[in-house]
């Protein structure tokens, strides 16, 4: 087909202009500038086993395994730095850190704010309820009453999935995990609804809490890394990096050693919940 306007060709003048016009085109990509800064930043949350403080006070879990394993691969160091949830996507979104890794439930809202990574993770969601006040709760209907309190946390999986599941249930919104598992220890809510890793620890830690079904979650999901849109060049090379470690077994290890042996997880800290 012939266009009905001649195509200039494009001179080095021009490709000059267009760059200084367009820094985007020719800026470095978030990979290059990793490389340069010799640092990788990565946001985390406390959520255990993803991210947690262990009895001297360092980070460890899921996530910081995974994050060190991409810097090493990466010839760069580690940097973590800890947010809330909605705090990780903002800051993200400025440029404060490089990826977030927090064991991110990929949905079509979320891919609207950030680019997600192919799944390095799979989970899902389930309830964790108080045994005292709701002795007699066996399904999720049993919670869906006037009277009774549904915890979630702002912004995770499960606040979305919590809306779904429940019309006549209270439905409280509180800052992270710490502040749920008090709630729920104080009797000021029936029912908290959070990832199953979590609420297996939860229901270890505690005798007075359990999960409505041990071991299932009611809701399931897969988790990537998240990076600002557009940044390419490190989405690429995280793909890679997923695909090599799932090939060479690295990422079904460290879900085995955080996820299907709590235990170990406990010896390398303290076992608090974090979301």
């Amino acid at each position: 087909m012939t266009l009905p306007f001649p195509q200039p060709r494009l001179t080095g003048v021009l490709v000059l202009l267009l760059s200084l016009l367009l820094p985007g085109v020719t800026r470095a990509d978030g990979l290059t500038d990793i490389l340069e800064r010799k640092v990788v930043r990565i946001g985390v949350c406390e959520f255990a086993p993803w991210t947690f403080k262990n009895k001297a006070g360092q980070l460890t879990g899921f996530e910081i395994a995974v994050g060190r394993q991409i810097a090493h691969d990466l010839g760069v160091k580690p940097e973590f730095k800890v947010y809330t949830l909605e705090a990780a996507f903002d800051a993200v979104d400025r440029g404060e850190i490089d990826f977030i890794a927090a064991g991110l439930a990929i949905t079509p809202a979320r891919a609207l704010r950030v680019e997600f990574t192919m799944p390095y993770f799979e989970s899902g969601a389930t309830i964790v309820i108080n045994r005292t006040l709701s002795p007699d709760v066996k399904e999720v209907e049993d919670l869906n009453k006037q009277g009774v309190v549904v915890l979630h946390v702002s912004g995770t999986f499960s606040s979305s999935l919590a809306k779904q599941l429940f019309d006549a249930t209270e439905i409280k919104s509180v800052p992270d995990a710490r502040a749920a598992e008090r709630e729920l220890l104080a009797g000021r809510a029936q029912a908290y609804l959070t990832s199953l890793p979590e609420a297996v620890i939860l229901a270890r830690r505690n005798p007075a809490l359990g999960e409505i079904h041990p071991g299932k979650p009611l809701a399931k999901s897969v988790a990537g890394l998240a990076l600002k849109r557009g940044n390419y060049g490190l989405l690429h090379f995280l793909n890679a990096w997923v695909v090599a470690r799932w090939a060479d077994n690295l990422l079904p290890s460290l879900n085995s050693y955080w996820f299907n042996e709590e235990e170990r997880a406990f010896r390398e800290g303290d076992g608090l919940t974090a979301p």
